[in-house]
């Protein structure tokens, strides 16, 4: 082993001690990728190629979707759709076994076509859907739990800010990669609607025992419908223009966005406080995401400089291991370092490594997109870092423990790794649609 590849095990484990003692990601990775390549190229020559090399990679024009779609996202949560979105899922499912929580789920996915955050999902459902289903007789572990898992929609039901990061970073289509997430997402829909029936009638733990739910008239179900057609408006304007060839993904955010913020002013939700927070969320958000992104840029040239990756890539592809056997040990890598890091550090991290491996097993990136998706969201719901958690955890205070939230998000991990299990099974639920794009 020459000294290059020394160095860059070296700043592997560097990196790692640092983010152990809770220094930011994306400190972390620029900060050692700096070091790395001063090393090898010299301090002179280093400060001269990384600002350059910064600026070609962030000026890509695909990044500007990016804010674009945050802020379309941070818009309909502000004009209400996502009550919404509950209320008319509640009136048509909420009378069955599990009803609440089957509503809970549907509204996640219908929300997710307006925004691409889990994270925004989960805060908005704590606030709507965990109240009403422990009034219902929901354990506040299992009403919580429900909402940590549907948030994963808003991820994989397009437009999703995850599997836009992975079409830049692996150089895949967004725009297959976000219509390659409906079927899926639907799969994931009925799974975990379908999980949470049994779970309410027959388990002793979980069996609800208040009131249950009374469905309004069929007519004010179907009047109190209507007003879905703001978000499915928005939905044929952003999937409709990608899928049709109308627009690329980025001209679709800024499609988006304008949608949104025009819907709001029509639903007159949209005055100066609601307007500050968006952008200011929006900013927030992309000033992280782009960091990460930089961050990752520098440390993954530091380590190609290395040799390491491209002999850590040899030496798994010279194992030769079963494609199912690698996919399932991926996904145990995956939800492990899902426990300590969030779902864009993990993606910006070790796709470096994972994509030339994939590459030799002939994987189709459309579906390994799909699979990295579902993958990180595990990460989003398991302790410690589990940011969804944490997330409702600031919304509800004391209503719950931290521990009682990651015991209700614990419920539900197998479910959504039945999922994962479906898509290996049947990986034309992500690559059919995508195919059939003009």
């Amino acid at each position: 082993m020459n000294a290059d590849v020394i160095a860059g095990i070296m700043g592997v484990a560097l990196l790692l001690i640092i983010v152990i003692i809770r220094c930011p990601m994306s400190y972390a990775m620029l900060s050692v990728g700096t070091g790395g390549l001063i090393y090898f190229m010299g301090l002179d020559a280093a400060i001269t190629y990384i600002p350059t090399q910064l600026f070609n990679y962030l000026s890509k024009f695909t990044f500007i979707a990016v804010p674009l779609f945050l802020l379309m996202g941070y818009f309909t949560f502000h004009a209400g759709l996502t009550s919404d979105a509950y209320r008319v899922a509640r009136d048509w499912v909420g009378h069955l076994p599990g009803g609440l929580g089957i509503a809970t789920v549907i509204a996640n996915a219908i929300f997710g076509a307006a925004a691409g955050s889990s994270l925004a999902a989960c805060a908005a459902f704590s606030k709507i859907a965990v109240p009403e289903m422990a009034r219902s007789g929901y354990s506040m572990r299992l009403a919580t739990g429900i909402v940590a898992t549907a948030g994963g929609l808003a991820i994989l039901i397009p437009p999703s800010i995850i599997m836009l990061i992975y079409g830049i970073l692996t150089e895949t289509s967004p725009g297959k990669l976000f219509i390659a997430g409906i079927f899926p997402g639907l799969v994931y829909v009925l799974v975990v609607s379908i999980a949470i029936i049994p779970l309410v009638r027959f388990s002793s733990t979980w069996k609800l025992q208040g009131k249950v739910f009374t469905p309004p008239p069929l007519k004010q179900r179907l009047r109190d419908s209507y007003k879905l057609w703001t978000i499915f408006l928005l939905a044929l304007l952003v999937i409709g223009g990608i899928y049709s060839g109308l627009v690329d993904p980025t001209e679709a955010a800024a499609l988006g966005a304008f949608g949104a913020t025009l819907l709001a002013l029509f639903l007159r939700k949209l005055n100066w406080p609601a307007f500050k927070d968006s952008v200011f969320s929006t900013l927030q958000a992309s000033s992280m995401i782009f960091l990460l992104l930089a961050g990752a840029s520098v440390f993954s040239t530091f380590l190609t400089r290395s040799g390491l990756m491209a002999q850590a890539t040899t030496a798994i592809i010279k194992l030769d291991v079963p494609l199912y056997a690698l996919l399932g040990l991926l996904a145990i890598f995956y939800v492990i370092l899902g426990m300590f890091l969030d779902s864009i550090s993990m993606m910006v991290l070790t796709l470096p490594f994972v994509v030339p491996v994939m590459v030799d097993k002939g994987i189709d990136f459309i579906w390994f997109g799909v699979f990295i998706t579902i993958l990180v969201e595990v990460g989003a719901i398991t302790p410690p870092l589990g940011l969804n958690v944490y997330v409702m955890k600031s919304v509800l205070r004391d209503e719950i423990s931290l521990e009682d939230l990651f015991i209700g998000a614990a419920i539900f991990v197998p479910i959504i790794l039945v999922v994962l299990l479906i898509l290996i099974l049947f990986p034309e639920l992500a690559t059919w649609l995508p195919a059939k794009m003009t």
